[in-house]
């Protein structure tokens, strides 16, 4: 006898699923098994880029790339189906968080993503991850189990109803089970999943030089800062811009330099200032010539020196500094020696600052 776990905000059903061994397993009809979204296929490849809050972005992509088969925008839809994206959701029947884990269930697949010190499903980046690590242990389940159905699907139905429900049903419950909710859970997320998927010929995947990659001792929270700023590569640049849809249509919303350092560390939970001139102080200084990736780089102001630095870019390793450079200059990968052994006085690095320590 096997209790039904419950996970999501969506599954509010209190009756426990009892399993007896030797019972026939009931069946369905195939229009009850069949795909809840005839164009499945049409899902997949990268997220859209602001189809969801900046912060949780890098970490859903992430979750979704640690998962062959995985589509970062079914994380995403399920994520806004669950909580409607708040941290801190909590459902009458004890779930909680934006992945909306039962207590039972988080203890299988908790995890301290963000290096935090503590493993908590009100911590989205942990939640995420979690989330993204029991959805694939259910996604192989599914491509296992040759139900009828898509194998996203009923990894979907396991997350809401748990695997019991559709080994019992041997696909995606039907609408009489539970009074439709896994169903309409498992269709509403398909459906909406569109919105999350980056548009055919797009991608939000880091476009990077060959043979680049995060260096693997980086600490989780700049490793995340590095990827969400490189996520931005080929936005305009707009001074004074917010840096929250770098590739949009509102100049407004696009980077500068400093907007692109401010929100980089804003997505990995780091609050720092607005401005070179107060990004400058922010962290500890390093020797100019050990920089270590996700630290901030700057070059002089009018005044030559760093006490009002005019620009800032971020250090991302193996040389490389991304910056958002100037009006009419996209957001870009730059050499560090570029920078180290400028000609120009103006455009030579003068300061660089440590954000997180190590």
């Amino acid at each position: 006898m096997a209790k039904k776990v419950l996970i999501g905000a969506g599954a509010l059903i209190a009756a426990p699923l009892v399993l007896i061994a030797g019972v026939a397993i009931q069946t369905t009809t195939t229009s009850e098994v069949a795909s809840a979204n005839p164009n499945t296929a049409t899902i997949g490849g990268g997220l859209k880029s602001g189809s969801i809050p900046p912060q949780y972005a890098p970490w859903v992509e992430k979750a979704a790339g640690a998962c062959p088969g995985l589509p970062a925008a079914v994380l995403a839809a399920q994520l806004k189906q669950e909580s409607g994206f708040n941290p801190n959701a909590r459902s009458s029947a004890g779930a909680q968080g934006i992945a909306q884990f039962m207590p039972g269930t988080w203890k299988t697949w908790a995890t301290d993503a963000d290096g935090d010190g503590a493993a908590s499903p009100l911590d989205p980046p942990d939640a995420i991850t979690a989330q993204g690590r029991f959805m694939c242990s259910l996604l192989k389940k599914a491509k296992r189990s040759g139900y009828p159905g898509e194998p996203i699907e009923l990894a979907l139905a396991g997350y809401n109803a748990g695997w019991g429900a559709v080994q019992k049903y041997r696909g995606v419950p039907p609408e009489s089970f539970a009074k439709g909710q896994t169903y309409h859970y498992v269709r509403n997320i398909m459906a909406n999943a569109k919105r999350f998927t980056a548009s055919a010929g797009t991608s939000s995947a880091v476009d990077l030089p060959a043979g680049y990659t995060v260096p693997a001792d980086t600490p989780a929270q700049v490793r995340t800062a590095i990827e969400w700023a490189l996520k931005q590569k080929g936005g305009w640049y707009h001074l004074g811009g917010t840096c929250t849809d770098a590739h949009g249509s509102n100049p407004a919303q696009w980077c500068d330099c400093s907007s692109l350092m401010q929100q980089a560390y804003k997505a990995a939970g780091v609050t720092i200032s607005r401005t070179t001139y107060t990004q400058v102080d922010e962290g500890q200084s390093v020797n100019i010539d050990a920089p270590q990736p996700g630290d901030l780089v700057f070059t002089p102001g009018s005044d030559g020196t760093a006490s009002s630095p005019g620009h800032v870019g971020m250090y991302i390793g193996d040389n490389r500094i991304i910056e958002a450079p100037r009006t009419g200059v996209k957001t870009r990968i730059v050499t560090y020696d570029s920078w180290r052994h400028s000609k120009s006085p103006i455009t030579r690095i003068v300061a660089v600052r440590r954000i997180v320590s190590r």
